[in-house]
């Protein structure tokens, strides 16, 4: 605001090497321009106060999805960041998971899911990557089943 209003001062101290017309004019332009800006100030104070909902969701949209499964098969000793990368990977290939939003933890072969997805197919076929993924002993997940927003405009 300040470096406006010597933005204003420059202009005015410049037209006065106009003509007496001239600077008339600049200097009603001028005044306009500053009781623009002030509305638009006033405006932009209204709407930061105002406490608005960037989208609309359902209060019971959201459930936490546990599940604890043990791998009963013999399995061999992998590196944990071998098994993470190839569960990232494998859950990557799914178009119908949002594997961004899925934590892979690994821990001495034990896989834990954190995050959320949209059903719980989607859950379900998670676990199962995992799940069959070699050097995995057991997988818990901690996956939110929530519904995909719906936008009404």
């Amino acid at each position: 605001m300040r470096s406006m209003v010597k933005f204003l001062l420059l202009l005015s101290l410049i037209s006065g090497a106009f003509a007496q017309d001239e600077s008339k004019e600049l200097d009603q332009a001028l005044q306009s321009f500053m009781l623009l800006l002030e509305k638009t100030q006033k405006s932009l104070k209204e709407i930061s106060q105002m406490e608005q909902k960037a989208v609309p969701e359902e209060k019971s949209g959201f459930q936490l999805f546990y599940k604890h499964l043990l791998n009963d098969a013999k399995v061999e000793k992998r590196s944990d960041l071998l098994i993470k990368t190839q569960i990232d990977y494998r859950l990557l290939r799914q178009k119908d998971i949002p594997s961004s939003q899925i934590l892979v933890l690994v821990r001495d072969g034990a896989v834990e899911l954190y995050g959320k997805v949209y059903d719980k197919k989607s859950a379900l076929k998670a676990i199962d990557i995992a799940l069959h993924t070699r050097g995995v002993k057991e997988v818990t997940s901690y996956l939110i089943i929530k519904e995909r927003a719906k936008i009404l405009l």
